[in-house]
């Protein structure tokens, strides 16, 4: 049953509500189907089932969001934070873990108010060493010196039994970062938070990345595929030769018609494997991140605005998304006696 329920948690996930001119329409089935083809069962279903075999109470989840690109997402996209928000609270309630979120610290008041919104109880990093719960804060500093840095002090400071993934650009084949519409993204300006991957391996820490475009950590999964399903996937605008696919790969990759959906996607599969849907955010607290986001600096990453919506999808869009995957797992949660 879990993999019936994953199967379309997963269909509702990758369901795609593009913009008709300059979105990518089209492409989000082509990633979904090769993300299939590479890992067999649902995705959603994958992923939540590795962080239940390796999350036990009083484990830390690390989340690594933020899309940064200074000089046109200075403060970040609302595609990201709201995704890890509501996952970190599904394995808080669900798991008994803490989670460590880290972002840009331009991210901080976007990411901070998506976190608060969906109930997470932030702590200073006194304060979250000396409690079974909590959630904590984290920025991750700019640039490729202080990445591999940051990285092991990251897993060497709070040990994390899962790393996850939501919306954070990786290298190309050549080691450059983009933009899903080809533009090289220095990496002197946003965190160069793949060093991560290789502490995972060494610590053996399970790794789940999301993303929509082919340039998200994680898409290394299916990087052959990306390559010819992204636009700029082979040959992107800087000049580089290495076009924007990234060859990132995590242990499971989530792929989904809007990055935040994959994670909100697992945290229904979460939900429904241990029985209980209110582990999930709620419409209302949907609304509370992104509003809060917007606050934070955070746009649209269609429209490139500070409005609610999320890559052109409405707030009541998104609100719609999250009655739709409460509703699925409610019902795939309840008995019917149809006897007469």
């Amino acid at each position: 049953m879990p993999k019936i329920i994953g199967e379309n948690i997963d269909r509702l996930c990758n369901i795609e509500y593009r913009p008709s001119v300059g979105s990518g329409r089209g492409e989000i089935i082509h990633y979904y189907n090769a993300a299939r083809e590479a890992q067999g069962d649902p995705l959603t279903y994958l992923a939540a089932k590795a962080l239940i075999d390796n999350v036990k109470p009083g484990d830390t989840v690390l989340f690594v969001t933020g899309a940064r690109f200074p000089h046109m997402l200075p403060y970040g996209e609302t595609d990201g934070p709201l995704g890890a928000a509501a996952l970190a609270k599904a394995v808080e309630r669900g798991l008994g873990a803490k989670t460590v979120v880290t972002v840009e610290e331009s991210n901080d008041v976007a990411t901070r108010e998506c976190m608060l919104g969906v109930g997470c109880n932030l702590r200073t990093l006194e304060d979250f060493d000396g409690t079974k719960k909590g959630s904590y804060l984290d920025f991750y500093p700019l640039g490729e010196e202080e990445g591999p840095k940051h990285a092991k002090w990251l897993v060497e400071r709070f040990k994390p039994k899962a790393i996850v993934f939501c919306e954070k650009h990786g290298p190309n084949e050549v080691g450059e970062c983009h933009s899903v519409m080809g533009a090289r993204i220095p990496k002197e300006e946003f965190a160069n938070t793949w060093h991560l991957l290789d502490e995972a391996k060494k610590h053996g820490i399970v790794t789940i990345g999301t993303g929509d475009g082919g340039n998200e950590i994680g898409n290394g999964v299916i990087y052959e595929a990306a390559r010819e399903i992204a636009p700029y996937g082979k040959k992107c605008q800087c000049g580089c030769g290495g076009g924007v696919a990234t060859v990132c790969k995590t242990d499971v990759f989530v792929a989904a018609a809007i990055s935040n959906w994959g994670l909100y996607g697992v945290s229904a599969m979460l939900a429904y494997m241990l029985g209980d849907v209110d582990i999930m955010h709620t419409v209302d607290e949907e609304r509370r991140m992104l509003e809060g986001a917007v606050r934070g600096g955070s746009v649209d990453g269609m429209a490139m605005t500070p409005i609610c919506g999320v890559d052109g999808v409405s707030m009541a869009g998104g609100q719609a998304q999250v009655t739709l995957l409460r509703e699925m797992v409610k019902n795939g949660l309840s008995k019917c006696d149809r006897t007469e």
